[in-house]
């Protein structure tokens, strides 16, 4: 028990013995406050040494598909985002420029997330 949880004990019971029988259900029931703190206090440390430091959460689930599906979607996109860029784009430089600009975005975007895992 600390210091001032013995301090606080003793002079709830010296007031205990001061004030009377009028405040003895206040007095009492502020040193069980007290005391059942302390012995609270007292369990969680045990416990605490007992069973170690708490488990850390798990790690999560990745789905083992997860990496086919965004290849097979990249290249889903980038083939349908070529076709638009080269029916739409009348300059033919310009239609080449846009697909090597979609194809460098579905690289970067696969790399990225390959360099997550």
């Amino acid at each position: 028990m600390d210091f001032r949880t013995r301090e606080e004990i003793a002079a709830a019971t010296a007031v205990h013995s001061e004030l009377g029988p009028a405040y003895q259900d206040a007095v009492a029931e502020s040193l069980v406050e007290r005391i059942g703190a302390e012995v609270d206090k007292r369990v969680d440390a045990r416990l605490a040494v007992r069973n170690g430091p708490p488990p850390s959460p798990p790690a999560p689930v990745r789905s083992q598909w997860a990496p086919v599906t965004l290849a097979l979607g990249s290249m889903l996109a980038g083939i349908l985002a070529t076709l638009v860029a080269a029916k739409n784009i009348a300059a033919p430089s310009g239609a080449v420029f846009a697909t090597l600009f979609i194809w460098i975005a579905i690289v970067a975007v696969n790399v990225a997330y390959a360099r997550r895992r």
